[in-house]
């Protein structure tokens, strides 16, 4: 994601989409062993602490900040799955755990940039990925991938925004980014593979060889006649 956004609009993204809830652990341990009596796990991720609230593709990261720890649970976290994991780490532990638990319901509209810059390339691109795009008197690009409908706005030569609603998770919105990021790529590689090839023949230079490398580029050895 960060390739398809960029460093700075990613990270920026990312903090715009964390609800961050202080709780009265301490210690490490000691969150580890409430969180643990309570059916979920605690792993060690770094400086941080990594928790899976429903199954292996919902999760959360706990960070020590001003000697406690704080859940950063994402706004696109169902309200009730949460509600049900800090009941049950307070049960756990038989005390009040979290402070003010702010509202996560769902976000049913996303929007961030992206480093799209070439529209044709961008259709090519969700055609190969299946989603259907149309291009919209406006320049705009519309296109449905499962439940969620995908808009793409782009000002003058600026990178394409997209917008995204109806996303069921932040996951999810990063998948659908990611694959769409790697059939983009491959339009532009394809689109660049031939100018050169027609450039080649334009100087009567001849194509003696391709070979695809392993981060799948294409390396070509040509010979002038």
């Amino acid at each position: 994601m960060r390739i398809v956004m960029g460093k700075d609009n990613f990270e920026n993204w990312v903090k715009a989409q964390q609800v961050r809830v202080p709780s009265s652990f301490k210690t490490e341990l000691e969150l580890s062993r409430a969180v643990k009596k309570a059916g979920y796990d605690a792993i060690k991720f770094g400086a941080s602490i990594k928790t899976h609230i429903d199954g292996e593709n919902v999760f959360f990261f706990w960070e020590f900040v001003d000697e406690k720890w704080i859940a950063i649970f994402s706004k696109h976290h169902e309200q009730v799955i949460l509600n049900k994991f800090m009941s049950s780490v307070e049960s756990a532990a038989g005390f009040k755990i979290f402070g003010e638990q702010a509202n996560t319901a769902a976000v049913v509209s996303t929007q961030f940039p992206t480093n799209f810059r070439d529209g044709t390339m961008l259709i090519d691109a969700l055609k190969e990925f299946g989603a259907h795009p149309t291009k919209r008197s406006d320049g705009s690009i519309t296109c449905k991938i499962e439940h969620s409908e995908l808009l793409f706005t782009q000002l003058g030569d600026s990178p394409f925004m997209v917008e995204v609603k109806n996303s069921p998770s932040l996951e999810q919105v990063y998948r659908y980014m990611s694959d769409i990021d790697d059939d983009y790529k491959r339009c532009v590689q394809t689109a660049v593979y031939e100018k050169v090839k027609a450039r080649a023949a334009e100087k009567d230079m001849v194509i003696e060889g391709e070979e695809v490398l392993p981060d799948k580029t294409i390396l070509m050895t040509l010979r002038v006649q």
